[in-house]
């Protein structure tokens, strides 16, 4: 008789859900949007790498979604849940810090620059663009990476350049890409990966001014400020 009851009871579906539980694997997409969800924070300390963010917020939609529909066979929903959270504050905290520094912690004084203000001009007959010849001698803040030499801490004379691409690959940047730079005492950097923004007075020159292992440069800034 209890042999029969505990048959009915089998077929009939009326079975702890706990029994099947140990049947369900945590989704492997979870585990990595969770994952990518922690690695989003360096995202905080340079706006490119905004993108680990946006990657982990697309990560754990996907995620999600695919526990939803296996349910029967995954777990890990809240997993994805909170790799889309911590994903979603870092691309917002990155943003936010990332305009606040570009457009509202400025020194004044200072008129900010883009380097594609320096940078060559087709049909140009000088070596540097009107535009740059303008500058001379004003107070300007730019913003770039130190290019790296041979000494990498306590500089205070060192080039600058626009991008990271251009500070760590491929070579010698164009000549229009690198600004010379002069600290003011007692001002001093370290080489870094982190943009730096750098202001002082802007000297033009339409002739190759010799630097320290590379061709030279038509640029240099008389800088007292360094952030």
């Amino acid at each position: 008789m209890s042999t029969t009851t505990e048959s009915n009871s089998y077929f009939s579906g009326d079975v702890d859900p706990a029994m099947y539980e140990q049947y369900r694997s945590i989704s492997s997409l979870a585990v990595t949007a969770l994952l990518i969800g922690f690695v989003s924070l360096v995202a905080l300390l340079a706006f490119p790498l905004i993108l680990i963010s946006l990657i982990g917020i697309a990560m754990g939609i996907w995620a999600a979604i695919s526990v939803r529909k296996n349910r029967a066979t995954q777990t890990g929903f809240p997993l994805a849940v909170t790799g889309i959270i911590l994903s979603t504050l870092t691309l917002f905290a990155g943003t936010g810090r990332y305009i606040y520094e570009e457009y509202f912690d400025l020194p004044p004084g200072y008129e900010v620059v883009a380097f594609g203000l320096l940078q060559k001009q087709p049909g140009q007959t000088l070596p540097v663009p009107d535009s740059a010849l303008e500058l001379n001698g004003k107070q300007v803040l730019l913003r770039g990476y130190v290019y790296p030499h041979s000494q990498k801490k306590n500089l205070t004379r060192f080039v600058m350049v626009p991008d990271f691409d251009t500070c760590c690959f491929g070579g010698q940047p164009a000549l229009t890409d690198m600004v010379e730079v002069r600290l003011a005492e007692p001002l001093k950097v370290d080489f870094s990966f982190n943009r730096r923004k750098i202001g002082g007075t802007l000297r033009v020159h339409t002739d190759l001014k010799k630097v320290e292992d590379l061709t030279g440069v038509f640029y240099e800034l008389e800088a007292d400020y360094v952030d």
